[in-house]
C-alpha cells in the first residue's frame, strides 16, 4: 500500500494540485493505511485488502475521534467536525478513484464509504460602508517606507477588488498581471485558470508597497516579494487579520472574509451570478449560489426599516 499511495500523490502533484491538498491527502491515506496495519496485523495489500468492511470500519472510527480545543487551556476534547470528517472521506474516495482508473473494481468499496452531510453557514462578509472606509483611511495614513504595510493594504486590495484566495496571491508572479488592461491571470483550485480585473486601488496600492520595497519585481518574480522569495499565505494571513481588526471585536478577519465581502457586494449592486461565479473559479454554480442567501436577508432587512407595513 505504500508504494500504492506514494504514486497517487506524484500523479496529484502532476496534476498540479495544491501541496496543502497533496499533503492532507497524504496524512489520511496514511490514517488509512495505518488502521489497516492495525486490524490485519500486516501490511495491507492493494486492492485485495481494500474491502467495503474495512472502508465502513475506517470511516466510523474516523467519525468518533476527538481532538482538543484550539487554543483550550484545559485540554477539552471534542469529536471531529463533519467537515473535517468528509475532507477525510473525500482523500480516500479520490485514491480509489485513481485506483479504478488504473484497472481495479473500485466500486463496491467506495460506496461503503458514508456520505457526510456538511452544514451551510453563511459567509462572513463585511459591511461595504466600513469595509471600504477602512481601507480609504489605511491608504490616507499609511507611510511611504512602511513596506510591511503596504504590503497588508495591496494584499487587502486585491483580495476584496479581485475576489482571490490569500493562497492565490502568495503564488502570483508579476508575470500575471497585465497592468495595461488591469487583469490578473489566476492559477486556482484543481489548477484551473481564470483572469480576473484588477481595480485601480489595488493597483495604486502595489505599486506604493514596490516603491517601498525597492522596485518592481521582474517577470518571473513574486508579486508580493517577501525578505526573500513570495511571501507566504500565513503572513499574508496574519497582515490582513491585523488590518481588518480594526473594524471592531466582532469583526471576522480571516482573509477569506475580503473574498466573500468581494462576491456579496458584487450581488447586493445586480451582478449576474454567473459572471460571479467565473471571478470566483466555482467549477459549480452551487456553491456560488450561497451567497445570494445574505443578499436576500440584506433586502429582508432593508424592507423591514424602511416600508411602513413591514
Amino acid at each position: 500500500m505504500e508504494q500504492s499511495i506514494a504514486e497517487f500523490l506524484a500523479h496529484l502533484a502532476d496534476r498540479r494540485y495544491a501541496a496543502l491538498t497533496v499533503r492532507a491527502y497524504r496524512d489520511e491515506l496514511q490514517r488509512l493505511r495505518d488502521f489497516a496495519l492495525g486490524r490485519l496485523k500486516r501490511a495491507p495489500a492493494v486492492p485485495r485488502d481494500l474491502t467495503p468492511e474495512l472502508l465502513a470500519a475506517f470511516a466510523a472510527g474516523r467519525s468518533l475521534e476527538r481532538t482538543g480545543e484550539r487554543g483550550s487551556r484545559t485540554g477539552a476534547r471534542r469529536p471531529i467536525s463533519a467537515r473535517t470528517l468528509a475532507r477525510s472521506l473525500a482523500a480516500i474516495r479520490c485514491y480509489l478513484g485513481y485506483l479504478e482508473r488504473r484497472g481495479h473494481a473500485m466500486g463496491p468499496v467506495r460506496s461503503a464509504l458514508p456520505r457526510v452531510t456538511l452544514p451551510q453557514p453563511l459567509p462572513a462578509a463585511h459591511a461595504e460602508k466600513a469595509l471600504n472606509g477602512l481601507l480609504d483611511s489605511i491608504a490616507a495614513a499609511i507611510p511611504a517606507e512602511d513596506a510591511r504595510g503596504l504590503r497588508g493594504l495591496a494584499a487587502a486590495e486585491i483580495l476584496y477588488g479581485s475576489g482571490l484566495r490569500v493562497g492565490e496571491l502568495a503564488a502570483l508572479e508579476r508575470s500575471r498581471l497585465d497592468e495595461r488592461r488591469m487583469l490578473i491571470r489566476v492559477f486556482g483550485k484543481g489548477s484551473r485558470e481564470r483572469v480576473v480585473p484588477l481595480g485601480k486601488r489595488a493597483l495604486a496600492a502595489l505599486r506604493r508597497f514596490w516603491a517601498a520595497a525597492g522596485g518592481e519585481p521582474k517577470s518571473g518574480e513574486p508579486l508580493l516579494p517577501g525578505r526573500s522569495g513570495a511571501v507566504s499565505a500565513r503572513t499574508l494571513e496574519r497582515d490582513i487579520q491585523s488590518l481588518l481588526s480594526r473594524l471592531g471585536p466582532s469583526a471576522a478577519t480571516h482573509p477569506h472574509a475580503l473574498r466573500h465581502s468581494f462576491a456579496t457586494h458584487l450581488l447586493d449592486r445586480g451582478a449576474d451570478l454567473r459572471a460571479v461565479q467565473e471571478l470566483l473559479g466555482h467549477q459549480n454554480l452551487r456553491t456560488t449560489q450561497i451567497y445570494t442567501h445574505v443578499t436576500r436577508r440584506r433586502l429582508k432587512e432593508a424592507y423591514a426599516r424602511a416600508h411602513p407595513r413591514a
